[in-house]
């Protein structure tokens, strides 16, 4: 138990310490826009106006307050207090038809959640990587979310041939293939990084969950390290940017994706 807690306070301190660039670094960054574009989709194909979803991980809240603008309502959760701080500024600065509510709360905590239930859940750009647990998670979000209920999650690719050959063409060799390994250090400080694959993040859900469909992003389109790059070659990203949305759906293509977007339904 206070191995728990303490790693869960290590990665509060590290999420609180990465939000003042968290939009440099990834989300306001020409990829990451496109891959959350594609989430976007995803989420308004699964929820409609006048819903009430749970988003766990939520980081700036970007999410829940671009959700806010389609009325549909989010309880956004995440356990770092700054990027929950930037969150709520994001949402008073943009007051989105519905405002998001954002709560401090680690997804390993959801069993405190007294709230629901919830038409549907979801978490983006691999927070649910940093869990441990998979199982708890799936029965947690259970309990919050109506039977029939879509849960969407956003997590890592296991086989980037795009990542593989940047790093290879930088003379990275190990970077290139670290992908494969089912876990590592985030390299930047004292997270675990889980890299399950999609059949075992299924298995992981079953007891409560049904897997619907799944699709990848980021097949053609450079992962966000590539960015400076992406800035020089606009045109290029955008034909690249119809590419990913077309070929998501294929088999085999699918799996080659720097994310794959997971859809579940409630049991």
């Amino acid at each position: 138990m206070a191995r728990n807690l303490e790693a869960l306070k290590s990665a509060e301190t590290f999420w609180d310490m990465a939000a003042d660039t968290y939009e440099q670094r990834f989300s306001g960054t020409t990829v990451g826009k496109i891959r959350r574009r594609v989430m976007w989709g995803e989420l308004e194909r699964a929820f409609r106006p006048g819903d009430s979803v749970l988003e766990l991980n939520c980081g700036t809240g970007i999410d829940a307050v671009y959700l806010g603008t389609r009325n549909i309502g989010v309880t956004a959760l995440d356990l770092s207090p700054k990027m929950i701080a930037l969150a709520r500024d994001h949402a008073r600065l943009l007051n989105p038809t519905r405002q998001p509510r954002f709560d401090v709360l680690a997804t390993e905590k959801l069993d405190s959640l007294e709230e629901g239930p919830f038409d549907g859940a979801f978490s983006n750009f691999s927070g649910l990587n940093c869990v441990e647990n998979l199982e708890n998670v799936s029965r947690d979000v259970a309990r919050l979310i109506r039977p029939q209920g879509r849960c969407l999650v956003c997590m890592m690719g296991r086989f980037v041939p795009v990542e593989i050959i940047w790093f290879l063409l930088h003379g990275k060799p190990r970077r290139a293939f670290s992908r494969m390994l089912p876990q590592a250090s985030s390299g930047d400080g004292p997270l675990v990084i889980r890299r399950p694959t999609v059949q075992h993040i299924a298995r992981q859900m079953r007891a409560h969950f049904r897997l619907v469909r799944w699709r990848g992003a980021g097949i053609a389109v450079p992962p966000s390290y590539a960015e400076q790059m992406a800035i020089r070659i606009p045109k290029i990203m955008a034909f690249l940017a119809v590419l990913d949305q077309r070929a998501g759906h294929l088999p085999l293509i699918r799996s080659m994706a720097d994310c794959v977007i997971l859809e579940f339904e409630r049991l």
